[in-house]
């Protein structure tokens, strides 16, 4: 039988425990999960990914993207978390390519972040 993860939005008893708004159950049989769904007390979220194979890769990516921000990165999957570094490292991008055209800097929209925050630095310090 298939399983899903649930967010509480309301207040349930599941297994014999009251759960309230915001607690989270995992591996919850889907024909539980779609009651508790329907009954407005819960919302379905992204499971968490298997530590198995690909453990340490997976927790290099959470780590980075909660280092930049994105949020809910501990509970995301692979997919959704190389998604949200990619957005937030392009918002950094653009930050840094203001940053630099503010500043002088030629060929903001040639350079890459780390070159970028390296000139910033060097002409924030003139």
């Amino acid at each position: 039988m298939k399983k899903v993860d649930l967010q509480i939005t309301g207040t349930v008893k599941y297994n014999g425990d009251w759960k309230k708004s915001g607690d989270e159950i995992r591996k919850v049989d889907d024909e539980v999960g779609k009651m508790l769904v329907a009954a407005e007390v819960a919302k379905e979220i992204e499971p968490l990914e298997e530590d198995d194979a690909g453990g340490d890769e997976l927790k290099e990516l959470r780590d980075r993207a909660k280092a930049l921000g994105v949020s809910n990165a501990g509970r995301l999957g692979e997919a959704k978390l190389k998604e949200g570094i990619s957005e937030k490292e392009a918002e950094q991008l653009a930050e840094l390519r203001k940053r630099a055209a503010e500043l002088g800097i030629k060929s903001v929209d040639e350079k890459d972040a780390e070159t970028l925050a390296a000139e910033i630095a060097a002409a924030e310090q003139k």
